[in-house]
């Protein structure tokens, strides 16, 4: 493919950036923090990843292999499936530019490789004509050889008996009474199952054993679509990548019963640490990796936490989220609005008789009405007062009306005879 430019046509638009040229290079030598190759690989084979245990759609992905008879995996949004299932066919060799990298998951990972490529909408796929491309990939991991492979930080439990909680999902609005609410001990909440109690926040005074040191302290967003950046991985296919911190530190606290992880993210944190903004500015290092002191320093402190269940996993025990540090009020909860008595009115005529007394209708500054009188077995029936039948609405009118005892019956009528 071949690029001709005019140089007399004057230029569109003069704040477009220069694009340098790529250059070729081999899967083996992808840099996950370079984003100025192309490579040239053979389509191996091609599917749709799917999430178990509904089959649900995720993903288009493709293995690709070079003339080293490397392989690699690459993935693409499941909006673009359609445009990469047509323009990557199987056996087929490309030269493809504009892509990312991402970190190879280890529920995903079909090869072994500690990184995949990823497909965009700057992705290019251009089709070559070369034979000189292995047709076949054969270094795939042998049967005896996965166990060694499968990640068994956790051991599984079976068999586990679970109790069940009686909790508060409300919140409430004394400071106090939040702080309180939920106090479960940690020994109890690592036993029930998390599915059971999700989006229930509980509160524990607990102490900061340790910083989970085994994981980034924050990172960062892709400004085009908003998902999680690796420390030194660029989203080619996503053209440029933004600067959004967002801390994610992992904590181990205790509150003397066990011990249980929680993960803090901004703006959560307040109460905690400063604004992630700040403290990379007071950094050196911008590494991930490297923790602060800052953070560091909240070892062997103690705090209220507000937080609930993580979204449960495969790997037990379950691991929580940070809600709120709740040491000290930052905000005025609302008070409940003061509640104020009404005389009830009853929406009968005037002549039916109160439901209560007038003294329950009676308060400061409001008069009763005037009571009705009511009729008992000492009320003289001469009396003048002047009985008010109620009236009905007219969908409720009675239709047919049954004779009573006072009125005089009707002459009998006549039987027909045949």
């Amino acid at each position: 493919m071949s690029l001709t430019t005019d140089a007399d046509a004057p230029s569109k638009s003069s704040n477009n950036p220069i694009i340098p040229s790529r250059q070729f290079a081999y899967l083996t030598d992808l840099n996950p923090a370079d984003n100025s190759k192309f490579i040239q690989v053979r389509v191996y084979r091609k599917w749709t990843t799917t999430k178990m245990p509904g089959f649900t759609p995720i993903a288009f992905s493709c293995m690709l292999l070079d003339k080293k008879g490397s392989a690699i995996q690459a993935n693409a949004d499941l909006k673009e499936k359609d445009r990469f299932d047509r323009d990557l066919q199987i056996n087929c060799v490309y030269k493809i530019q504009g892509f990312g990298f991402e970190k190879a998951d280890s529920w995903g990972k079909t090869l072994d490789n500690d990184i995949t490529l990823s497909f965009g909408k700057y992705t290019q796929a251009d089709l070559l004509q070369d034979n000189d491309y292995p047709f076949h990939y054969f270094n795939f991991a042998a049967f005896n050889e996965l166990s060694p492979r499968l990640e068994k930080k956790n051991p599984i439990l079976t068999g586990l008996t679970r109790q069940q909680l009686e909790v508060q999902t409300e919140r409430l609005t004394d400071w106090h009474q939040e702080r309180t609410r939920n106090r479960v001990p940690l020994t109890t909440l690592l036993q029930i199952d998390p599915k059971t109690q999700q989006r229930v926040l509980f509160t524990q005074d607990a102490k900061i054993l340790q910083i989970d040191t085994s994981h980034d302290w924050y990172y960062q967003k892709c400004d085009e679509c908003g998902g999680k950046l690796t420390y030194g991985y660029l989203h080619g296919q996503c053209h440029q990548y933004g600067t959004t911190p967002n801390p994610q530190n992992r904590i181990v606290i205790t509150d003397g019963t066990a011990n249980a992880v929680m993960s803090c993210f901004t703006p959560q944190t307040d109460g905690l640490i400063k604004d992630v903004n700040a403290l990379l500015k007071e950094v050196d290092n911008k590494d991930p990796a490297i923790i602060p002191p800052a953070i560091l320093a909240l070892q062997n402190t103690r705090h209220v936490f507000q937080f609930q269940f993580a979204t449960p996993t495969a790997k037990p025990p379950p691991t929580f989220v940070l809600k709120k540090i709740m040491d000290s009020p930052s905000t005025t909860l609302p008070e409940p609005p003061a509640s104020t008595s009404f005389p009830l009115i009853s929406s009968a005529g005037p002549s039916s008789p109160p439901t209560d007394t007038p003294e329950s209708f009676t308060s400061e500054g409001i008069t009763p009405p005037p009571a009705t009188p009511a009729f008992s077995q000492d009320t003289p029936g001469d009396s003048s007062t002047i009985t008010h039948q109620p009236v009905d609405p007219p969908v409720r009118k009675q239709l047919f009306i049954q004779p009573t005892d006072e009125e005089d019956d009707p002459a009998p009528k006549k039987q027909k005879t045949d």
